[in-house]
């Protein structure tokens, strides 16, 4: 007897299970933040109004940074893969 085939469409759908992140595009946000963060930082070495408390600037530079990246990249993963799929809506 002659094996079943499943039809194209679905051989397609099975066959890719891990998630395809383009790596440049998060590499390229990565350093982009990266950069920023940098820039202030250097920013608050050359102030003069910060002088006393620069420990805490960086501190919280560093912080705000972080915290703008990593809500940045799980708002371009959860698009990349959203959770809930929309339901089309069938004409009457």
């Amino acid at each position: 007897t002659e094996p079943i085939r499943q039809p194209r469409g679905d051989r397609r759908r099975h066959r890719r299970a891990s998630f395809d992140v383009p790596m440049n595009t998060i590499v390229f946000g990565s350093a982009t933040f990266a950069g920023a963060g940098a820039v202030a930082l250097l920013g608050s070495c050359f102030s003069k109004t910060l002088s006393k408390d620069r420990g805490l600037t960086n501190l919280l530079i560093i912080t705000a940074t972080v915290c703008c990246w990593l809500m940045w990249l799980i708002t371009y993963m959860m698009q990349l893969h959203p959770l809930v799929k929309p339901i089309p809506m069938k004409e009457e």
